[in-house]
């Protein structure tokens, strides 16, 4: 199969852990960051949530996402060494969909966010340059095929590719709470709210063999579509053409040469529609999945995602093969946004 990129470096502040590596292996037990958190729900009573308990809880919005993404880029970053002061840098930032920053009467989307992580990678790579997307949970596979053109033509030597997420705002949980998608004891059928940061550098075979790079992962495709199902339409996900249509695009080198993705990441928590969604998908595209079949959702452990969703399942993957213990060689990361976009990338053990 061909390569997009490989992945080079990368960190991750989640629920579970300060590091992609405590993450990684905290997953892997079974281990889930659910807990009652110091919000409340419209009847005052404490809400279930993943959160970071290490975090100052009255810090709330981007100044919330800027404390959990720093030490994951700074993680990331770090694994550059010296010779990354010299790279040709972009940041591609993947932040929440622009209603979440207007229920706090921000004109842009994770500008805030943006600002102090520019400013934090600037320290360790001065000539780093920065660009938002902000589309929500499958944002990255959108942003991502145009950053690799770029990569690919060498106007780069490497991408950082970053999520950001945090559900941990009252205005955010009201709003959860007035659309029926709030986690608790009612509503079981519903989302944990959660956050997480994720960062990953994405290179060119060349670059990575010249850093001396211990590369596990390689990005083979991506695919995208636009849903007609979403919260707020009686649309039937049972559809889910939009899903195996990212999915079968994304998997064009793979469905070529014959061979099957045994591992399946998703941003799934515990609401079936995105569920209901993935098991129309999987019947359809059957052909593309292959023993052992392992379907991983860790935001069921660590709460909703969202921006951070695909790089994580990325990093995740990367870390799984550089470690040993991944189920298969070929994984599939899967992500759908409340709008309907829905986002598929193929990712090949490099190792």
């Amino acid at each position: 199969m061909k390569t997009l990129a490989v992945c080079a470096a990368s960190g991750a502040r989640t629920p579970l852990g300060g590091t992609l590596v405590e993450t990684a292996f905290l997953l892997r037990t079974g281990i889930a960051a659910i807990a009652a958190a110091p919000l409340c729900d419209a009847d005052g009573e404490p809400i279930t949530m993943c959160f970071d308990k290490a975090l100052d809880p009255y810090l709330i919005g981007d100044e919330r996402a800027a404390e959990l993404a720093a030490p994951a880029l700074e993680e990331a970053l770090s694994q550059l060494g010296e010779e990354g002061e010299s790279l040709s840098l972009r940041l591609l930032l993947c932040v929440d969909a622009p209603w979440r920053a207007a229920l706090r009467g921000e004109a842009t989307p994770g500008a805030l966010l943006a600002q102090r992580l520019e400013a934090r990678a600037r320290e360790m790579s001065p000539g780093i340059t920065l660009e938002v997307c902000a589309r929500g949970s499958a944002g990255a596979a959108f942003a991502l095929p145009k950053a690799l053109e770029a990569l690919a033509s060498r106007q780069m030597d490497a991408l950082v590719l970053g999520g950001v997420h945090t559900d941990y705002d009252p205005a955010t949980i009201a709003v959860m709470a007035e659309r029926g998608r709030l986690y608790g004891p009612k509503s079981l059928d519903a989302m944990i709210p959660g956050e997480a940061a994720a960062f990953v550098i994405l290179m060119r075979e060349d670059t990575a063999r010249r850093l001396h790079l211990d590369a596990a992962a390689r990005i083979a495709g991506i695919g995208t579509a636009v849903a007609k199902a979403r919260p707020d339409n009686d649309e039937s996900v049972m559809d889910a053409r939009g899903l195996t249509a990212a999915v079968r695009a994304a998997a064009t080198e793979l469905a070529r040469e014959q061979l099957r993705a045994g591992w399946i990441l998703t941003d799934h928590t515990f609401e079936s529609a995105r569920i209901l969604e993935w098991q129309t998908m999987a019947t359809r595209a059957h052909t593309l999945f292959g023993s052992p079949y392992f379907l991983e959702s860790p935001g069921q452990r660590l709460g909703h995602l969202g921006a951070a969703s695909l790089p994580l399942s990325i990093a995740l993957a990367a870390e799984g093969w550089k470690r040993g213990y991944a189920p298969s060689a070929i994984a599939m990361a899967l992500a759908g946004s409340d709008a309907g976009e829905r986002g598929a990338v193929l990712l090949v053990s490099n190792i």
